[in-house]
């Protein structure tokens, strides 16, 4: 709708366009509901705080200056009740006249001034947001907006800030409720279930080689750090994060490069493309599902290219794990498929994410054939199943 400089404007059908285009878009959710309530609140908040003086007196006053009539030495009276008073006066009056004529000249000068300074005063009283500067009336206007936001307030607000800190430390003991603290120290759990330090270098002596050239290597979740001294006889630089004290304790005393901490945090203050090597050997099972992302997602940044991420984690696809070693831990959250977590690196945008099969159960407990070529078929389907490697590990190459 437009009109021509000359034609006046039909009010009526702009408000009624106006009405209709904010009842389009509150339809479509641009509009919060209760908007035109709390603009209202705002505008009588504004206007309470905008106190108006009554300038009745002062516009009296104002007048009265301005209805001054002129000085003049005809106003000067000089009527004496002396004898011959009088005309002393009128022969002084004529003698002195021209510096009297100038004295009130000036004086004038100094009364039109002040007039016109008490009438700029008056106005600017009357109209103050034409006379005050525009970034002052701005912030007060803000600062009476902030004090109206404090009076909206619930009367026992800091009763409510005081309810707050019982809710949050409520929240603080149920985490810590929640929280492992075993009666045991994890160094004897790990000699009776995972074995000597020795057993356990054995078994990870052909992940070595994978990290050779690939230092700096981060082994989260380090443990005694066993593999630690693999690296280092291999001559491959590392060090380790342990998230139990004791433990890193321990090897920090056996001159291992071993710090306390979380993982992820650590791993999250490296600078991107520092390390040349991440290793977690047992470790990935006790995380969250969105930690296992975090960690992935961190690796990517962290690790630089041609750099290799190795982790070792019990494997789903072996029922035997789970009637034998995954729920020995309690601190274990759940086994991660190696299907899923080849998936999770590639999606990162890892160049090669590899499986290997570890750990197969004892052949002594694993199904034997008979000589039966369908039986037999029947006990490797089942054997499959039930006696898979109980672990994986996945070699991801940046």
């Amino acid at each position: 709708m437009s009109s021509s400089p000359d034609e006046t404007p039909d009010v009526d059908a702009l408000v009624d366009r106006l009405r209709s285009t904010v009842e389009a878009r509150r339809k479509e959710g641009l509009y919060p509901a209760g908007l035109e309530d709390d603009l209202d609140a705002h505008f009588r908040r504004v206007a309470a705080h905008r106190v108006e003086t009554d300038l009745s007196r002062l516009d009296e006053l104002v007048e009265r200056v301005r209805s001054l009539p002129g000085l003049s030495t005809e106003r000067i009276p000089l009527a004496s009740d002396l004898p011959g008073g009088a005309s002393l006066h009128r022969a002084l009056a004529r003698l002195t006249d021209r510096q009297i004529q100038g004295v009130l000249e000036q004086v004038q000068e100094a009364v039109s001034v002040l007039q016109s300074v008490v009438g700029e005063l008056a106005d600017a009283l009357r109209r103050p947001n034409t006379h005050l500067h525009t970034d002052l009336v701005g912030q007060v206007d803000a600062l009476q907006e902030r004090l109206a936001a404090l009076e909206r307030q619930p009367v026992d607000a800091p009763g409510g800030l005081a309810e707050i800190g019982r809710r949050l430390e409520r929240l603080e003991a149920a985490e810590a409720r929640r929280r492992f603290r075993p009666p045991f120290r994890w160094e004897a759990f790990d000699a009776e279930f995972r074995g000597s330090a020795e057993e356990i270098k054995t078994r990870y002596t052909d992940l070595v080689p994978l990290l050779a050239d690939a230092g700096p290597v981060l082994d989260i979740g380090c443990g005694r750090g066993e593999f630690l001294e693999l690296l280092g006889e291999a001559g491959i630089v590392g060090r380790g994060i342990e998230l139990d004290p004791e433990l890193a304790r321990d090897a920090s005393e056996r001159g291992l490069d071993v710090e306390v901490g979380d993982g992820l945090e650590v791993l999250a203050g490296q600078p991107d493309g520092s390390l040349g090597g991440l290793v977690l050997i047992q470790v990935i099972e006790h995380l969250a599902p969105q930690q296992l992302v975090e960690l992935v997602t961190l690796a990517v940044d962290k690790v630089r290219p041609g750099g290799k991420v190795v982790i070792e984690t019990p494997n789903p696809q072996s029922l035997y794990i789970f009637a034998r070693a995954f729920y020995l831990d309690p601190t274990h959250h759940a086994p991660i498929h190696p299907l899923y977590l080849r998936f999770l690196f590639e999606q990162a945008g890892f160049s090669a994410a590899e499986l290997r099969w570890r750990s197969p159960p004892p052949a002594a407990e694993v199904l034997a054939p008979v000589g039966d070529e369908q039986h037999d078929a029947n006990v490797e389907r089942v054997n499959q199943v039930l006696f898979a490697p109980q672990d994986y590990a996945l070699i991801a190459t940046r």
